[in-house]
């Protein structure tokens, strides 16, 4: 059996991204910013320039001169890019220092101890002995559901979590292939990665959503009374085109990072167990049970399985490949023939689990 191919220069392009969209982000945020301004310009000037005092109103200095849509986007730029990137580098800050208890508080996973999971606590420790890594801490999340995701961002936070429901339902093989999978985002540094996504288009939505509000509360108490009520329907329907770019854009950033993630994980866990056909059975299973109603749709998207991709244009957005195609690579580095429908999982062992 050949070991997963590519994953040294998977690893080092994932460092490249994580820098990369710590730049996009808040080049986006400052992108979004121009375009209310301008949204704002067309409207309070319709055809011909702005009022001199919507200036003063924002205290704004023109940089362009010319007092059209596109002069009052980029004197708002210009005059509050120090503030867009300091609220995105005290986000960073915050995401930094305490992404590990958002998403355990989030997820409302529990630490486990040696004492309590000794033959869980085995599995992972001898998983890293093998790559001569820092043992992350374990967590177990108290749900029937199925599913296990990797977080943090340095050996001081790096974790593993997994339901209950998944460790009383697959067997000792199962859920060392799981714990492989998540300890190989952690090699990778996907789990960075991951995290500073989330937190830059959480940040996004929660000024889109506080932007939309601001709008619509100025729109019906004052817009009324100067513009009339055609203007009001206009001037929320720009805010509401200006959202929804701004989400859209959101989410193309959010799913920038690639499906192959889960591919190459996938590929590290047969790398580190030699057992494709253990996690081959492991995500039949969990794919029967795998979400877990109560958690965030940002942080489903560190599951080993995420059956919610929502719109996803036929797969452009998933964040997760489809079960059959990780099953029939599995298949592929596990050296069997190809099948037109998986294989039915093993009896399930349990007890040891429960």
């Amino acid at each position: 059996m050949q070991p997963a191919l590519g994953l040294t220069t998977y690893r080092q392009n994932n460092n490249i991204k994580s820098i990369v969209l710590l730049a996009a982000f808040p080049l986006l945020l400052l992108a979004l910013l121009g375009g209310i301004f301008f949204a704002f310009g067309v409207f309070m000037g319709g055809r011909g320039p702005y009022a001199p005092s919507t200036l003063d109103i924002f205290g704004l200095v023109s940089v362009l001169g010319t007092g059209s849509a596109t002069d009052l986007a980029v004197s708002a730029m210009a005059e509050y890019w120090p503030i867009v990137f300091g609220v995105a580098a005290v986000w960073v800050l915050i995401g930094y220092f305490f992404n590990d208890s958002i998403i355990h508080m989030a997820t409302g996973a529990k630490p486990v101890t040696r004492e309590e999971r000794p033959e869980l606590y085995n599995l992972l420790e001898n998983l890293c002995i093998s790559r001569g890594l820092t043992m992350p801490k374990l967590y177990i999340i108290d749900t029937d559901e199925m599913n296990a995701y990797a977080s943090g961002i340095d050996d001081k936070s790096y974790a593993i979590t997994v339901t209950r429901g998944l460790l009383d339902t697959l067997n000792r093989d199962e859920i060392e292939a799981v714990l492989a999978h998540e300890l190989t985002h952690i090699i990778d540094r996907d789990c960075r990665l991951l995290i500073v996504t989330i937190v830059f288009t959480g940040m996004i939505s929660f000024m889109a959503q506080m932007l939309w509000r601001s709008i619509r509360i100025a729109a019906f108490s004052g817009g009324r009374s100067r513009r009339g009520g055609g203007g009001v329907l206009i001037f929320v329907a720009i805010a509401a085109v200006a959202m929804l770019v701004g989400y859209v854009l959101a989410l193309i950033l959010r799913f920038a990072l690639s499906r192959k993630r889960e591919l190459l994980a996938d590929a590290g866990s047969v790398e580190l167990t030699k057992n494709p056909d253990a996690l081959i059975s492991a995500l039949l299973k969990i794919s029967k049970n795998p979400l877990v109603p109560h958690v965030p749709s940002e942080v489903r998207q560190m599951f080993i399985e995420n059956p919610e991709s929502g719109f996803d244009l036929g797969g452009l957005f998933a964040t997760h490949p489809p079960i059959a195609k990780r099953i029939q690579i599995l298949e592929q580095l596990g050296g069997h023939p190809p099948a037109e429908e998986p294989a039915a999982p093993p009896p399930t062992r349990q007890g040891p689990w429960s």
